[in-house]
């Protein structure tokens, strides 16, 4: 037998009021509907999927309903009396509030233990998380070809959930060495910033030479988390093709930040501001400035961490017929499965080759 605080013991109350909603603003409303419906809940579907060995799984059923149907007063009104943060959209609470029930309802029953899933959350020692910037156009042209022209890092404990570090260069374009005014306007970055900067080459060995000096791949594991499948299966593995260099085996898988953080909170894909504000945060420094990117990410990815989402690669290079992204430039990515992800686990090593010098 095991025994629930008052707290859970309310919840699950089958004689409980449900909560009134009459005064749903449109965009609690919208979340409603998207959510109400079990088959469209993550949660919700996960547990009905399973076979009920122990009763516990069907009272978080339960809660996971009864939560679906609370406003946003009311979800922030159960967290408070947790002491749980309260920032973020409604989507948002609603997650948190379950991810807390769930957590402490296996925890008290016995299976968190057994089946040691409350260790299977934090599987890197590190985040490095890149955001690059890259010559552009007003008028996108697929004849265009771009290269980086900003190479930003963050690093995150994970284990910690803080960043430790950063690192930044600007790279000397040499197919387009002129930037356009559209993209010194959209970027921030100037003509002197790119003239007086090294080659993309001598830039990824000395990110290279951060990263060996943060011990990572050797005593620390790590992964790349970028916003979109575009940093990695477009901007690196086309800049590395122009420099003729061999692309990194440690950016061949990634994380999706995009996909991780739809998946966790029910949203569908959204961009790096609209998940900023979904969270309760505010937009930090300058958009499009890789760097800015690069820490408002981490924001993003600290907060998924607290709410117990399990942030693992979701998507890798590919080689063959690519994807192309609405201006007709291409992008090699597709999905890692979980099957594979387990497969890869623990077998997947970085390695730092010795760069020759090129011209690019």
């Amino acid at each position: 037998m095991f025994a629930y605080s008052d707290e859970i013991k309310e919840m699950i109350r089958t004689d409980t009021i449900e909560p009134q909603n009459e005064n749903k603003t449109v965009e609690e409303e919208k979340t409603d509907s998207e959510v109400a419906d079990g088959a469209t809940d993550e949660e919700t579907k996960e547990l009905k999927e399973r076979e009920y060995s122990h009763p516990v799984y069907k009272q978080i059923a339960f809660l996971n309903g009864k939560i679906n149907s609370y406003s946003k007063a009311e979800l922030i009104k159960n967290l408070k009396m947790l002491k749980l943060d309260t920032d973020g959209s409604r989507s948002v609470l609603a997650k948190r509030l379950k991810t807390f029930y769930k957590k402490t309802m296996l925890n008290v029953s016995g299976i968190q233990e057994q089946n040691g899933s409350s260790k299977i959350r934090i599987l890197f020692d590190f985040y490095v998380i890149i955001d690059y910037e890259a010559t552009c156009e007003l008028l996108r042209n697929s004849d265009f070809k771009q290269e980086i022209i900003e190479f930003p890092a963050v690093l995150l404990n994970c284990q910690k959930g803080e960043v430790q570090d950063e690192f930044r260069s600007y790279c000397r374009p040499v197919l387009n060495p002129l930037l356009t005014e559209f993209c010194t306007e959209l970027t921030g970055i100037t003509q002197n910033d790119v003239d007086t900067a090294p080659l993309f080459t001598e830039v990824l060995t000395s990110f290279e030479e951060w990263l060996q000096k943060k011990k990572l791949g050797t005593k620390y594991s790590f992964a790349i988390v970028t916003d979109g499948p575009w940093d990695m299966g477009h901007f690196l593995k086309s800049q590395c093709a122009l420099s003729n260099i061999e692309f990194p085996t440690y950016c061949k898988y990634w994380i999706n930040i995009r996909k991780t953080f739809s998946n966790f909170y029910n949203t569908g894909k959204l961009p790096l501001s609209t998940m900023i504000q979904l969270i309760g945060r505010e937009f930090q420094g300058r958009a499009h400035s890789g760097l800015d990117d690069a820490r408002n990410i981490a924001f993003i990815v600290q907060r998924l961490l607290k709410d117990g989402a399990r942030i693992i690669f979701n998507e890798k290079l590919v080689e063959g017929n690519a994807r192309r992204r609405d201006d007709g430039n291409p992008f090699f990515s597709a999905p890692v499965h979980n099957t594979e992800f387990k497969a890869i686990q623990g077998k997947f090593r970085p390695n730092f080759p010795q760069r020759k010098s090129s011209k690019i």
